[in-house]
């Protein structure tokens, strides 16, 4: 499970990541989606990135409308042992037939300290970093605007924690 620091962080990346993975697609005119070039991937096999994307959907649905395998394979393409990890773990959900996997993924999600265990756990985490920093979960789901000009900042305002 990822620590609060770590889901900092990750949100960190996100306000860093969003304008370069949007890159390519931004555009000052009103430029038709098939005008945008497809993705390249950087490591991942057309098979990979297929059954990547459709256990990703499991986690979240709507992740692979969100195209989170190509954020996830862009941002392990320079880190080697998490595409090792990634790879084994593909390798064993590609074993069971896509009917499933849900409950494979539910198994595995009981026993993480297991090898299992361990690929839910990379699969979850991976899934959740991408889709929180494409446009569809950071802007459509969360409803995030960096434009936003706060006057005040009041802070936590749950009882208990006022002091």
């Amino acid at each position: 499970m990822k620590t609060r620091r770590q889901a900092m962080q990750s949100a960190a990346a996100a306000a860093v990541a969003l304008p370069v993975l949007n890159a390519q697609a931004h555009k000052h005119t009103a430029a038709s989606a098939s005008s945008a070039r497809p993705y390249r991937a950087k490591w991942l096999t057309a098979a990979e990135r297929k059954l990547l994307a459709e256990t990703c959907d499991i986690f979240l649905p709507g992740a692979a409308e969100a195209r989170v395998e190509e954020y996830i394979d862009y941002a392990l393409h320079t880190d080697a042992t998490r595409q090792k990890q990634l790879r084994e773990g593909l390798r064993w959900i590609a074993k069971t037939r896509p009917a499933g996997r849900t409950a494979l993924l539910t198994e595995a999600s009981e026993q993480l300290e297991s090898p299992q265990g361990r690929h839910f756990t990379l699969f979850k985490d991976l899934t959740i970093d991408a889709y929180y920093q494409t446009r569809e979960g950071l802007v459509e789901e969360l409803g995030w605007n960096g434009n936003t000009y706060l006057p005040e900042f009041k802070g936590c305002t749950h009882p208990e924690h006022q002091g």
